[in-house]
């Protein structure tokens, strides 16, 4: 479920970066590696978007990761 969410949130992505993205995507064993590319895609949409859409994705994650992480690591992007 956490991998299709972050998935989507850069599924209109098509720059180069995006493909390598996606493939680190795949390639995570745990949640902590899904959630330790969240900056990776926020950065990706920020440069297809702009930051509040971004942030907007990224902060929609949130709960995907809840019980998989400590409470503490789950913070918002302003």
């Amino acid at each position: 479920m956490i991998r299709n969410q972050l998935m989507r949130s850069i599924a209109d992505c098509t720059a180069q970066t995006a493909q390598r993205l996606r493939s680190k995507i795949e390639q995570a064993r745990t949640a902590q590696e899904l959630w330790m590319l969240r900056n990776d895609a926020f950065q990706l949409i920020s440069q297809q978007h702009n930051q509040s859409i971004a942030a907007e994705r990224i902060n929609a994650l949130i709960q995907c990761f809840e019980g998989w992480l400590e409470p503490k690591q789950l913070v918002l992007i302003k």
